[in-house]
């Protein structure tokens, strides 16, 4: 509202007031678009398989996550491997998935570090394994689970918010399985957790163009 009434006196505002406005247009169509779908997962099981390129996805996942990281304390690091592998899954399923998990690392982080103000870090990667298994891994420096805390983190309803609802990562294990993968915890280094997304070998395949090095491990800062 600022902007467009000061339009008069500076018109180069109303570039800003459209590029705001375009952007809005974009999340909304989005956010339709990834309600219609999951509808359609969770009703039929549908899904729109496509080749997806992983490191593409989680550089759009880290942009999306930025603002809600920065603006409570968290850097998101990317690690990507450096032959760019492809999956096939529903591109739009699966970013909502990786956006649940970086979003539940930012509030673990926050958790953890409480009044501090201390500079957390949400560390992202992607690898291909000795068992030619393809990883998306989601590394956090929250408080972590113990082992029965992580085999309950995926059953429906179970929650240790105040407010959830309990279904996210259920719902995410779901979606991945479906793509026949698996998502799955293990305890990180960091003192948090690792949430781990493996497709088998037959999922895996070389996108033509390479990305960035996969340099450091998950949890090590440059």
């Amino acid at each position: 509202q600022r902007f467009l009434k000061e339009a008069d006196k500076h018109p180069d505002r109303l570039l800003k007031v459209d590029d705001g406005l375009q952007k809005i247009v974009h999340h909304a169509n989005r956010a339709s678009e990834v309600i219609k779908r999951l509808r359609a997962f969770l009703r039929k099981g549908q899904k729109r398989m496509a080749p997806v390129s992983l490191n593409a996805v989680i550089s759009d996942v880290v942009k999306l996550c930025q603002w809600e990281a920065e603006k409570n304390g968290v850097r998101l690091q990317e690690y990507l491997a450096a032959d760019s592998p492809v999956i096939t899954a529903d591109p739009v399923l699966l970013e909502q998935v990786l956006i649940n998990l970086v979003r539940n690392g930012i509030e673990a982080n926050v958790e953890a570090r409480g009044e501090t103000g201390r500079l957390s870090y949400i560390v992202v990667t992607t690898c291909i394994n000795d068992q030619r298994e393809t990883l998306i891994q989601v590394t956090d420096e929250g408080t972590g689970l113990d082992d029965e805390g992580i085999r309950q983190m995926f059953q429906p309803f179970f929650t240790s918010k105040p407010k959830g609802l309990g279904l996210g990562l259920s719902m995410s294990r779901s979606i991945i399985e479906g793509f026949g993968g698996f998502l799955d915890a293990i305890p990180a280094e960091t003192g948090g957790l690792s949430l781990i997304c493996r497709f088998p070998p037959n999922q895996h395949r070389l996108a033509p163009n390479r990305t960035a090095d996969f340099a450091h491990p998950p949890g090590e800062k440059p």
